[in-house]
């Protein structure tokens, strides 16, 4: 997506969109993260006229099943409907990835909607396990992007977002 620019933003600037997209049954006051405050947390946004029309958050937590402190969880990954597959979703998951490769990350990974994993698919994640069920939410896949035969220097995403 060519007309959008790319920059960190709040925890609290994420919550009107998240809640909207992905959890229109919860009030927004309910859609935070346990880990949305944590130092090294990031959420970036997408925008396009000054408008926030994507999301993404990415945060220290362990791979399910193991205690692996440097593995990162991408989580809220959210873009306006009329804005999708022109690139922005994928450009604020490079932008994540990157900043998961920056503090060490030993792994990556999501749970990805049933309607998402295309999408994951398509960036290179990796199906870990069968489908599951999130009450309210629906049918879910946990997923993972290898990061072992990559590093930021090789990414070549170009994302243009500072490191921190």
């Amino acid at each position: 997506m060519n007309d959008a620019s790319y920059r960190r933003i709040s925890a609290a600037e994420t919550l009107p969109l998240r809640q909207r997209i992905l959890r229109p049954h919860q009030r927004v006051e309910d859609v935070a993260f346990p880990h949305d405050d944590d130092d090294d947390t990031l959420h970036l946004g997408a925008f396009v006229d000054g408008t926030l029309v994507g999301i993404a958050t990415v945060h220290r937590e362990p791979f399910p099943g193991t205690t692996d402190a440097r593995a990162w969880r991408l989580r809220g990954m959210a873009t306006e409907a009329h804005l999708r597959r022109r690139g922005c979703g994928a450009k604020l998951v490079a932008g994540c990835v990157e900043h998961a490769e920056r503090h060490g990350a030993s792994r990556f990974w999501c749970t990805a909607r049933e309607s998402a994993k295309g999408f994951y698919d398509a960036l290179g994640f990796v199906t870990v396990g069968d489908r599951f069920d999130l009450p309210d939410i629906g049918p879910h896949y946990v997923m993972e992007l290898p990061l072992a035969e990559r590093g930021v220097a090789q990414s070549g995403f170009g994302t243009g977002i500072a490191p921190r």
